[in-house]
């Protein structure tokens, strides 16, 4: 939220936020705002301040590039521990065949492998298959976090009509005052600018209300409904 004028919508977009399972409210400028609209939601969301849109905007790309950072990290671990079992898996197959051949392993699998050997092969491709799963799992969510975008909510020349709009998994809304909305350099630092379609006579609503429409939007294109 940049230049807000009203502290009765902060309070309301906190506790819409905490409705809908933001991460984070981000507050530039004054650490100052009437508690009451939010109905002591500020309690349980986090709640960030900010001297500048720029120093929010690269704290945020800052996070996502640090979340990057450790999916990729641990998908590494995870293709070495992958390449150390397979060494190792090999290893014991080898033991495993010599065993045989001294005789030690008196029951026989129908294919003439040994059970603890059949039993091993079957508890290593489980092992390759929960990695792979974890694996795919990860590069999804870097895939997500690389899609991040920083999203303007104003109505100005040029912007994408909210209805038409496909939100991105992780991205960063910015909502500005009611008359003056956001200023230059937080639209300049957006990577699109998002409207909500009005049809009446007045083309504006509530900053609250607008915060409340973008969040929902977010929602019913992501999050699985509850029963």
């Amino acid at each position: 939220m940049e230049n807000w004028t009203h502290d009765f919508n902060i309070g309301s977009m906190v506790r819409t936020a905490n409705a809908f399972q933001a991460k984070r409210v981000h507050i530039v400028g004054p650490h100052k705002w009437n508690r009451k609209g939010a109905l002591m939601t500020e309690l349980y969301q986090h709640v960030e301040n900010h001297p500048s849109i720029t120093e929010l905007v690269e704290c945020w790309k800052l996070r996502i590039a640090g979340e990057i950072a450790a999916a990729q990290s641990q998908a590494s671990a995870i293709a070495l521990h992958m390449h150390e079992n397979a060494e190792s898996g090999h290893g014991a197959g080898m033991n495993d065949a010599a065993s045989l051949n001294e005789g030690r392993v008196a029951e026989c699998a129908p294919s003439g492998i040994s059970m603890d050997v059949s039993a091993a092969i079957s508890a290593e491709n489980g092992n390759k298959l929960a990695y792979m799963t974890q694996l795919a799992a990860i590069d999804q969510r870097i895939a997500e976090l690389k899609a991040a975008r920083v999203i303007a909510l104003d109505i100005i020349p040029g912007a994408v009509p909210m209805e038409t709009y496909c939100f991105p998994k992780r991205c960063l809304m910015l909502f500005g005052a009611e008359g003056p909305g956001l200023s230059e350099k937080a639209l300049e630092l957006a990577d699109d600018v998002v409207y909500i379609s009005q049809f009446g006579s007045v083309r504006s609503i509530n900053a609250g209300a607008a915060a409340a429409v973008s969040m929902h939007a977010w929602i019913a294109q992501h999050a699985a409904p509850q029963s």
